[in-house]
């Protein structure tokens, strides 16, 4: 079982979450509250979308939310006013090796290709691309998903490996006036998002 690593370096006001076994890790704000995948799996929660993720055994998940009154159900909620979100890190069957691309990767989390083809409903605020040394490659994608005549602002940063055997993805969200609100601590936590492949 992978098990969550949680380290606070002292006076930084961060907590670093890591997963020695993928060679992963990051940072959220202290106070942000975490949950852990026995957690998220028992919770019945509809907010955190794992069914495709389920049936990997050897998934790394960890979601986290800055609500004072944190709750797995504020993941990804798109009512949320604080940000939220989760990572993980899941291997690639050996089918899903085969055809992989970075429309794979963008779509891992939430459908924006399908949602694009609804006129209005998805506006591109940022796109990233990533190449690391180690040949792990994706992208840092940042958009707008219009909800019942509101928008939540979906910030996705997906990469997979060199070798096409892992898929790393750390996802923050909240609605609009909340992500601009939260925009410097937001770019904090997904520019911490380290892959050290060996």
């Amino acid at each position: 079982m992978l098990a969550l690593s949680l380290s606070a370096c002292e006076g930084s006001g961060f907590s670093y979450i890591s997963n020695t076994s993928t060679n992963t890790y990051f940072r959220v704000p202290e106070e942000w509250e975490l949950f852990e995948r026995n957690e998220m799996m028992s919770s019945g929660s509809q907010a955190v979308s794992l069914q495709s993720l389920q049936g990997a055994s050897d998934l790394w998940v960890v979601a986290f939310d800055a609500a004072p009154s944190p709750d797995l159900d504020n993941v990804l909620a798109t009512s949320s006013q604080h940000p939220t979100g989760y990572a993980f890190v899941r291997p690639l069957t050996e089918k899903e090796r085969d055809t992989y691309s970075l429309a794979s990767l963008r779509n891992e989390v939430v459908p924006l290709d399908r949602l694009r083809q609804d006129e209005g409903r998805v506006e591109a605020v940022s796109e990233e691309e990533i190449e690391l040394e180690s040949g792990a490659h994706g992208s840092r994608l940042v958009n707008e998903i219009k909800v019942e005549g509101e928008y939540f602002t979906l910030d996705q940063t997906g990469l997979v490996d060199s070798g096409t055997h892992r898929v790393y993805v750390l996802v923050i969200g909240c609605k609009a006036a909340c992500y601009e609100a939260n925009k410097t601590v937001i770019d904090q936590v997904a520019d911490s998002w380290t892959i050290e492949e060996s």
